[in-house]
């Protein structure tokens, strides 16, 4: 079963994304804490990771370049309501596969999914 990760510190969101996703056949994993994702990106592997951008304590740029750091391989889609902030232009820099605008479309995060 394909394994993902969703690090947003808005709790419905990440909510919301687990209830689809496991309806969907997807294991997955939740943190509205980005401090404590990371710590579980670094420490299991996931075949999708999504991040938030724009969250307190610890922006998305900075989550995608230490779990990138981390590990290397990992798939890491970005998730934000502002694509043209500065922030997704370092986050993909730091070796995120793309954007993706909220509120998210699941088909392209499924896209993302496929082998």
């Amino acid at each position: 079963m394909k394994r993902i990760l969703i690090i947003d510190d808005e709790v419905m969101i990440v909510d919301a994304a687990k209830i689809i996703f496991k309806d969907l056949g997807y294991e997955v994993v939740g943190f509205s804490d980005p401090v404590e994702g990371v710590e579980k990106a670094k420490n299991e592997d996931f075949d999708l990771i999504l991040v938030d951008l724009r969250m307190p304590g610890k922006n998305g740029a900075e989550v995608t370049e230490e779990i990138m750091k981390a590990k290397p391989d990992a798939r890491l889609l970005i998730i934000t309501a502002y694509p043209t902030d500065p922030l997704a232009k370092r986050a993909m820099d730091a070796g995120a596969m793309a954007l993706v605008k909220k509120p998210f479309e699941i088909g392209k995060i499924l896209d993302f999914l496929k082998d």
